[in-house]
């Protein structure tokens, strides 16, 4: 029964996203793009309507499975019954490529799913994290009934009783209308975050870049060991990592098609429901903002600025609200806040702290991906190789990325800095989970950025533009 549920989720995600973006239905890569999107999509949305159904009325099953299912049916209706056309997603033009690139990706998916797939059944709780803070918080939502506010208890201040709902939510949902407890429903979830993150971004390029850069990147996510061992541990880090990168990718498809700001509508909503994942989320939240008014500004069209933010503002405005009651209703002060000023001060006065910070910073760095070779090194070899040309339409969606991505980091450097406690063990025990949620976008926007490789020589008549002359063999005497 949970997949069942969990289907029905994704079911609403397909049934608003093919509303937004109709398009024939037919094996092509604008619905395998949309397919992708709407598994976390629908979750954002089951997952927010569980926790407004339990605030508000408490925990009644018969509840939540009208609201539940009145959100499936009108989704549903709106994706069935919609008639408008509208844009259009569709490979980007480039040369082809070669059978081994589609045997690699072919291989390197088949390993990722066995290595996911061993790793939950040799820790089908999770890591830590799991069943620390995300699971337990489920099972405080499912089994505690009328006292299920007990799971932001003071008292378990060590859990981060702060956090938001998104992944409790959407178990806890699970088991709810299951009426029963189950491993499946944390693992599923987690499994559409995993491989929904390759999707995206496999999706996106081959709509910006074409089939090439597409198969590249999509190999070396799917190569990254750490995003399968951590999407298997059930970290919240990877569906984070997944709705930045649907952010990231819509804004990028909004600068290619600039007249539909359905782009923004739905970036504002992956935004928002990034928040809706992990305190890291509301950081992401103001960094794109910022990022996307500057980037605009500096190699847009200033026209555009105040169209595609209030698209964007209407796209987060629902999960802004839902976090923002939860944090005045629910959620206990977080570990920054609740400390006193003249601590935090102290901290960062502390010239140590920063250089345990940057030495952190710069070290696992090199670990990204868990590669035999640091990824950061092949990456630097293939721009060597290729080299960077960024169109002037590109330029808008790798500033907004680069610049979205850099204050993050930076925000987070800060907080590494000011929270307190230990900062090489806080370093050395979550800033590789922390790279983790950028690194599918920082691959985004590199092979955005990069030169498509030319495996294949053109012929001399091609490289003149002119089409080459059959050699006419001469009549024997």
């Amino acid at each position: 029964m949970t997949l069942l549920y969990l289907a029905l989720v994704w079911l609403i995600g397909c049934g608003l996203l093919r509303w937004l973006f109709p398009a024939p239905l037919r094996w092509s890569l604008h619905n395998a793009l949309l397919l992708f999107l709407a598994a976390g999509i629908g979750i954002g949305i089951a997952s927010t309507l569980y926790f407004l159904t339990l605030a508000s009325v408490g925990p009644k099953i018969l509840v939540l499975a009208s609201v539940e299912g009145v959100a499936l049916i009108a989704a549903l209706a709106l994706g069935i019954l919609v008639k408008r056309r509208g844009t259009l997603l569709q490979w980007a033009p480039g040369p082809p490529t070669p059978w081994y690139f589609t045997a690699a990706l072919g291989v390197a998916l088949a390993s990722a799913v066995i290595m996911f797939i061993v790793c939950t059944l040799t820790k089908p709780h999770g890591e830590w994290d799991a069943w620390a803070i995300w699971n337990m918080r489920a099972r405080f939502l499912f089994r505690a009934g009328e006292f299920w506010r007990d799971a932001f208890s003071n008292q378990l201040d060590w859990s981060h009783p702060d956090y938001p709902l998104l992944i409790p939510g959407i178990v806890a949902m699970c088991w709810t209308l299951a009426r029963a407890e189950s491993t499946l429903a944390a693992s599923a979830a987690a499994f559409l975050f995993t491989l929904g993150t390759v999707g995206v971004l496999f999706s996106t390029l081959g709509v910006l870049r074409g089939k090439m850069q597409a198969f590249i990147a999509g190999i070396l996510l799917l190569g990254s060991a750490s995003l399968m061992v951590n999407g298997a541990n059930q970290y919240a880090d990877v569906p984070l990592g997944y709705f930045i990168l649907g952010t990231l990718a819509l804004l990028c498809l909004q600068d290619r098609y600039p007249e539909d700001l359905r782009f923004s509508v739905l970036a504002g909503l992956t935004a928002g429901f990034a928040a809706w994942t992990k305190n890291e989320g509301v950081l992401f939240l103001v960094a794109v903002i910022a990022a996307r008014a500057w980037a605009i500004s500096r190699y847009g069209n200033r026209a555009t600025l105040t169209p595609q933010f209030l698209r964007l503002a209407a796209g987060f405005a629902a999960p802004v609200a839902v976090i923002t009651f939860f944090k005045l209703r629910f959620a206990p002060p977080n570990d920054l806040l609740s400390k006193q000023p003249s601590h935090i001060v102290a901290h960062v006065a502390d010239i140590g702290r920063w250089i345990t910070v940057v030495e952190g910073y710069v070290q696992e760095t090199f670990r990204i991906g868990y590669f035999l070779i640091p990824i950061v090194l092949v990456l630097a070899l293939y721009w060597y190789l290729v080299r960077f040309k960024v169109a002037q339409q590109q330029r808008p969606a790798i500033a907004t990325i680069l610049v979205a991505l850099g204050l993050t980091l930076a925000g987070e450097f800060a907080i590494y800095v000011a929270l307190p406690g230990d900062a090489s063990w806080q370093v050395q025990t979550s800033f590789e989970r922390l790279l983790l949620q950028l690194w599918p976008s920082g691959l985004l926007a590199f092979f955005i950025a990069a030169n498509t490789p030319q495996l294949y020589k053109p012929s001399k008549a091609a490289e003149k533009g002119k089409p080459a002359k059959k050699a006419v063999k001469p009549a024997a005497k």
